[in-house]
């Protein structure tokens, strides 16, 4: 920056007897013109006399503004991030993400377990669109459906759907509902409906295709026999406790037929 700063001293004159005379007229009082010119072309200073300008993909609302939010180029981190945003309930975030469709089918989801950290896939659905799906703690499974052509944007989701795990009242529908996600090689919906100890049962156990089930009230617990199909796939039998029906954990025991 250059300045001009011009300092005008008016000078004692002598009128008639003089500066030092006893008739000496009043000294008149130093004058300062602080105006000052600046180079236009010089760059702002940073405080230092360094020129400042903005960090790369900081934010344009100042100093302590809000960061411009970011939006993933990949499918499964573009899903993961969106899924993360419902968890939290952060409405913002997922609106930033997700189509208002996407958005209103997650809305009618509610009493979840919001931590979607289970990676099962991703891939091709239709042209142009890749399907990921994630599940939760409690097994319950999200499919979101995303437009390749605008990841890395935002609303690159276009649907999500979510598959709850369910708690039958019906001993029969609760066995098959663990031995259909047993097939999936849904371990957390096996676990969410029986217990670790249950699920260590079937650790290296072929699954079958499918399966019939026969249940027998034996006092306060249902014994469920379970056939796997096509005949000669593996059978068991699941012992449910009869007044945790329609709720978690009502499979207490697991053993062969």
């Amino acid at each position: 920056m250059r300045a001009t700063v011009i300092v005008a001293t008016v000078l004692c004159g002598l009128i008639v007897s003089g500066c030092g005379g006893k008739d000496k007229q009043p000294t008149a009082t130093p004058s300062f013109d602080t105006s000052a010119t600046t180079d236009a072309s010089a760059p702002p200073s940073g405080g230092n006399g360094t020129a400042t300008s903005p960090a790369p993909g900081s934010s344009t609302g100042g100093v302590g503004g809000p960061a411009a939010p970011t939006y993933p180029k990949n499918a499964k981190d573009y899903v993961q991030a969106l899924l993360q945003a419902f968890g939290k309930n952060d409405k913002t975030r997922l609106g930033q993400l997700a189509s208002q469709g996407a958005v209103l089918q997650l809305q009618t989801q509610t009493g979840l377990d919001p931590n979607w950290t289970v990676y099962v896939s991703c891939g091709p659905d239709g042209s142009g669109y890749t399907k990921c799906v994630f599940r939760n703690a409690h097994g319950d499974v999200a499919s979101v459906r995303v437009d390749n052509a605008k990841l890395g944007s935002p609303m690159a989701g276009t649907e999500a759907l979510i598959d709850r795990t369910t708690y039958s009242m019906d001993p029969g529908q609760y066995a098959s509902t663990f031995a259909i996600a047993w097939g999936n090689g849904n371990t957390e919906r096996m676990r969410r409906l029986s217990s670790s100890t249950v699920v260590s049962f079937f650790s290296g156990k072929k699954a079958p295709v499918g399966q019939t089930t026969s249940a027998a009230k034996d006092g306060d617990f249902w014994n469920v026999s379970v056939y796997g199909l096509p005949a000669g796939d593996f059978s068991f039998k699941l012992r449910i406790a009869n007044g945790s029906l329609g709720k978690a954990n009502a499979i207490v025991q697991a053993s062969n037929l």
